[in-house]
This record gives structure tokens, sequence and C-alpha cells, in this order.
């Protein structure tokens, strides 16, 4: 399965989370923690968010009713997309 995102991220606030999935914070803590749902971006001293596509991206999966087993690997994939799409982009900017 190749994922594949758009160059733009969108942010979602983590009450925009909270409102899409229902679930409370310490839900959505307990979501990250157990790897079934992807970690916030630090976005400074007291800020943070989540990437749109990675959200729906596990909102669908679910919605299919993909296995936790399933949702770990797929948060796993998601993440290394994030760090390799940044590293690309660092490395154009640098060049």
């Amino acid at each position: 399965m190749v994922i594949q995102m758009n160059d733009t991220i969108s942010i979602l606030k983590p009450a925009e989370v909270l409102s899409l999935t229902t679930w409370s914070v310490s839900g959505l803590r307990r979501q990250v923690l157990d790897g079934l749902f992807p970690p916030a971006l630090n976005l400074g001293a007291r800020s943070t968010g989540y990437i749109a596509e990675e959200v729906q991206a596990v909102l669908t999966a679910r919605s299919i009713g993909m296995s936790d087993d399933e949702l770990k690997k797929l948060v796993i994939r998601l993440v290394e997309y994030r760090k390799s799409r940044a590293s690309r982009l660092l490395d154009a900017v640098a060049a």
C-alpha cells in the first residue's frame, strides 16, 4: 500500500480532533500512547496540532473495520512518511 499525500500540510487543533472523534482528552492521549493514532506535532511552547491527512487516514481505516494491529502498522507508516516528507522538504530548501 502506497501512502500519497499532497505537498501542503493542514493542521487540526486538538479540539478539532476531539470533535471529529468524540473522544475525551484522555481518550485521545490513550489512542496515541497505544499507537492507534498519530502523535501531535509540537507547534510551539504551548501549542500542538495533528496533521489532517493522518487523522483522516486513521478515521477512514477505522470506518472499514481495521484491527488494532493493522491500525498500529498504519500509524507507524504515517509517521515514517511524515519524517521522509519533512526530510525531502528540508533537503530542497537547503539546496
